[in-house]
């Protein structure tokens, strides 16, 4: 069992008034803790009904709370979803919420720093507020970590290059699916597709040692310093997609912190997000039947 740090984001998506709890760290996190691993949440939530309920689901989980806060001033995050006549969502997301106001804890630096964390974890939404973003790069500044996962999230189109240039400084593995490939290969001069912005993602970030990129039941693409695979583990029909790239992303962690090379983990996270994906909810119950194939993967 080792020890991961997920940073961001506690909400719940409001659909045709039912409330389900979701964000990405969140979703990761849960993951993680069925898949044995030792998971930590660094979050808020509101002093609220659902921040109540969202308290409960974390600790039902396993999920660490330690460094999860109440918050007497903001509610609790929500995602108002909308579906159209496909049964397509869009999205819409209320600020002036919880996980915006993620603050810097001097002890809870103090306290990062002696848990010896093996990964920390992080995405691209907690970054559109100020507070929360200032306290992400303060953790990052001060608090070693031996590995550190930037899961890309492009929510109302927010993917500026700054967040991205000051992101991609830190982090030693690089996940986003093809969308967000298009955008970041949209960001850096020169690169006329994915193959070229992660050559170039490469040369410019001594630190980054592979690149994720996602895609749907066709599986994901892993880009090592010295080779590129395609990995596609999808068997099963969907039924939900809801949290399957957060699925992917805990399976390939737990497999990398198994000791495993990037490709078996990366199979290793094809397995478990079909398994979401085939599933209802974004955190289902794991059969004994998965267990046994996440283990011979």
């Amino acid at each position: 069992m080792q020890k991961v740090l997920s940073f961001g984001e506690v909400l719940w998506d409001v659909i045709n008034g039912q409330a389900y709890i979701g964000g990405a760290p969140f979703n990761l996190a849960g993951h993680l803790a069925q898949l044995g691993e030792d998971a930590f949440l660094y979050s808020k939530v509101g002093e609220d009904s659902l921040g109540i309920r969202a308290w409960q689901e974390i600790t039902n989980l396993g999920v660490g709370t330690k460094y999860v806060k109440i918050d007497d001033r903001y509610p609790t995050g929500t995602a108002i979803v909308t579906l159209n006549e496909q049964g397509i969502p869009s999205y819409s997301f209320p600020d002036g919420v919880s996980y915006q106001h993620i603050d810097a804890d001097s002890a809870a630096f103090r306290s990062i720093r002696n848990e010896a964390f093996s990964l920390f974890y992080f995405g691209s939404m907690v970054q559109m507020a100020e507070e929360s973003r200032d306290t992400l790069f303060r953790i990052l500044e001060t608090c070693p970590f031996p590995e550190i996962f930037f899961d890309v999230n492009v929510r109302r189109g927010f993917c500026p290059r700054e967040m991205v240039e000051t992101s991609l400084r830190y982090a030693t593995i690089l996940k986003l699916n093809e969308e967000e490939a298009q955008r970041f290969a949209a960001l850096l001069p020169g690169c006329a597709g994915e193959a070229e912005m992660v050559c170039s993602l490469f040369a410019q970030y001594d630190q980054l040692r592979c690149v994720l990129v996602t895609r749907g039941p066709r599986g994901c693409t892993v880009y090592s310093r010295g080779e590129m695979r395609d990995i596609n583990e999808c068997v099963s029909k969907a039924v939900d997609t809801v949290g399957a790239g957060d699925a992917f992303s805990a399976g390939f962690i737990s497999g990398l912190l198994a000791g495993w090379d990037l490709f078996r983990s990366a199979r290793c996270g094809g397995i478990l997000s079909d398994f979401v994906a085939a599933s209802n909810g974004a955190i289902p119950a794991y059969p004994d039947a998965l267990r046994e194939r996440l283990r011979s993967c």
